[in-house]
């Protein structure tokens, strides 16, 4: 049987798919409803279920919570989700997916993007992940030594960095992630050669005073970590970088977007549209504890080359020739 799906494409479908209709829950704390790179990485997801058979508005309601900064309400949103039944529940980040375990141990839980499922203590193992929670996730800690060599490579002859990440006592689940991060940043500028200080973004978002601090301790580098803080405010200090002209690396490619200088990370998009397979599975009966979490293999270098020339910076012939994207 064919369908339109979401994208004008073909879909085959069995039968089987529309004896009944599916509810999934959708939460995000790092998503605004307008913002075109989400919009972007929920339609892959939404285009690769409706190649699947689940075609929103057919046989799929789809509840969203699109929390943009305000993390802070993650684990009302969540349960407002569970509230409506759903079959499933997709959560993208660390947050999203600590509120929905904290209020559910047998509806399915399917993530997207978690720094550290293991470490945050969301799974047993990514082969055997037990318990009600599977999917996809990125090697962002195993990723954090690999941009600051791109950043040493980048400006070899400076070594105080700043760690951007937003303050604690907002999100304990965050907490943990970034204090993770911070310990592999830690270990891996004493590698370099460099070494790395804690610079927290308030919950009121005020970047003037994040930089005067920045400015006052003589920061000469930036490692910003993608959060639900710094993501809504990421255009601001990527302004605020190129004033006081600190060079900084991004833990996702939206930054650079943005005016930041430069992204190394695993193809977030991608994980998006994998995600729709364990949804998949679920539906059709797999148990979350069986399926294993996928790990990325695809990697991508954003260099901003406005932002390099106007903080003065040659970009390596080495890093021009690496880079997937290079935006002039």
């Amino acid at each position: 049987m064919a369908l339109i799906g979401t994208a004008g494409l073909p879909v085959t479908t069995s039968a089987q798919n529309f004896e009944r209709s599916w509810r999934i829950g959708y939460l995000s704390s790092t998503e605004a409803p307008g913002e075109q790179e989400a919009q972007h990485r929920r339609r892959l997801l939404e285009e690769a279920l409706a190649r699947l058979g689940y075609v929103e508005g057919k046989n799929l309601s789809i509840e969203r919570r699109l929390l943009s900064d305000q993390v802070e309400r993650v684990k009302d949103a969540a349960a407002e989700l569970l509230a409506l039944q759903p079959d499933l529940i997709i959560a993208v980040n660390t947050p999203d997916v600590s509120a929905v375990l904290s209020l559910t141990k047998s509806v399915p839980i399917v993530f997207v993007n978690p720094a550290d499922p293991i470490g945050s203590g969301f799974i047993a193992s990514l082969a055997r992940p037990g318990g009600n929670a599977t999917g996809t996730t990125g090697l962002t800690v195993e990723l954090i030594s690999k941009r600051l060599e791109i950043l040493r490579e980048m400006v070899p002859d400076r070594s105080r960095v700043g760690f951007i990440a937003m303050e604690k006592g907002i999100s304990p689940a965050l907490d943990v992630s970034n204090q993770i991060k911070f310990d592999a940043a830690a270990t891996a500028a004493r590698g370099l050669g460099m070494s790395i200080t804690w610079r927290p973004l308030s919950r009121l978002r005020d970047v003037e005073a994040l930089f005067a601090l920045i400015r006052a301790e003589q920061d000469q580098l930036l490692y910003v970590v993608f959060d639900p803080l710094t993501v809504r405010t990421r255009k601001r200090i990527a302004e605020l970088a190129l004033e006081y002209r600190v060079p900084a690396v991004y833990e996702i490619r939206d930054y650079v977007l943005s005016g930041g200088l430069l992204s190394y990370t695993y193809l977030r998009a991608l994980n998006f549209e994998r995600a729709a397979d364990f949804v998949d599975k679920i539906l059709k009966g797999a148990k979350p504890a069986d399926l294993a979490v996928e790990q990325p293999t695809k990697f991508e270098l954003v260099i901003n080359l406005g932002t390099a020339k106007a903080l003065g910076l040659t970009v390596p012939p080495t890093l021009l020739v690496r880079a997937d994207e290079v935006i002039e």
